[in-house]
Parts: structure tokens; sequence; C-alpha cells
């Protein structure tokens, strides 16, 4: 087994109660648990601060879970006022940004304001999290300018193969 040795922080194995390097849980939900290449860890430690977007209190504890293994600084916010704010102060590296938001705008309306503005959050990589799981869906989060997709529910895999085609 590959032992990481980044300083991100991680989670203790609840089950067993040993903390360390060595297991991840996916969720808190899940009793199955993964193993993290060095090479991710390392990676990632590259790009140290996530904001997530996401309308929904059990998405976002998730993606949150997922998230605080792998970078150092995580913030969630649920609407776009806020992700906007955190752009400003906290700005992150990554955005993980829900497709469907309950207010008028969605996550694909959000990215093209994003892109649209001024100064560096305007290419921060952008992450969209969804249901949809047609080609079409991730094409037009991409085309809206996402810099990739991760289809619902996420994890800790899914999260760190996307971030890792984010570091140059």
């Amino acid at each position: 087994m590959h032992v990481c040795e980044c300083t991100a922080p991680h989670r203790k194995d609840r089950a067993s109660g040993e903390g360390g390097n060595e297991q991840y849980s996916a969720s808190s939900q899940s009793a199955r648990y993964i193993e993290r290449p060095i090479a991710i860890c390392n990676q990632v430690n590259q790009m140290s601060k996530i904001l997530i977007l996401d309308d929904s209190p059990t998405d976002t504890y998730l993606a949150k879970k997922c998230a605080e293994t792998l970078f150092s600084e995580v913030r969630a916010v649920s609407t776009a006022e806020g992700l906007f704010k955190e752009l400003r102060d906290f700005e992150p590296s990554v955005v993980l940004l829900d497709w469907h938001l309950d207010e008028p705008r969605n996550g694909i309306s959000i990215i093209g304001e994003i892109r649209d503005g001024d100064g560096q959050s305007s290419a921060v990589p952008i992450v969209v999290v969804s249901s949809r799981r047609m080609p079409a869906d991730k094409q037009n989060a991409m085309n809206a300018g996402a810099s990739d997709y991760i289809v619902k529910p996420i994890s800790v895999e899914s999260l760190a193969a996307a971030v890792s085609k984010l570091i140059p």
C-alpha cells in the first residue's frame, strides 16, 4: 500500500479509531476505504484551497468530506452571492460547482459570470458536479468554461482525478 506523506489533513478510520495516511473514507456512510496515491497528494497540495457551491446540505457535506482529504483549506457556500464573495476573499485554487441550484441561476450560467469577470478569479479552475450523466451534459459544461466534470455522487477518487488534470 502506498502511504501518503503530504501535509494535507487526513481523516481517521472511524471504525478502527486509527489515524494516519493509509486509508481515506469516501463518505461517512460508506464502509469502503481507498488508498490515495502519493503523486496525487503531492500534486493537489500545489492547489491547497477549494471552494464548494452546492445548495444541498447532504451533497455539500459529502463534497466537503472528500475535499478535506485532498485540500488543506475547504470552504462551502450555498448561494451564488456567497460564491462571488468567497472568490474575492478566499481566492480558491479550485471551485467545485453544482449544476442545479435552487435559485434563478444554475451552475452553467454562474461559470459564464466567473469567466466574464475581472481579475484572477476569472481563470480559476471550475469542476462541475452534477447528477446529469449524458456526454452532451459534460460537453455543455465544458463549452461554458468548466475545467472538468464529475457525476454525482462525488468520491475522493473522482475529485482527485479531476483535480490532478488541472495541475500543470
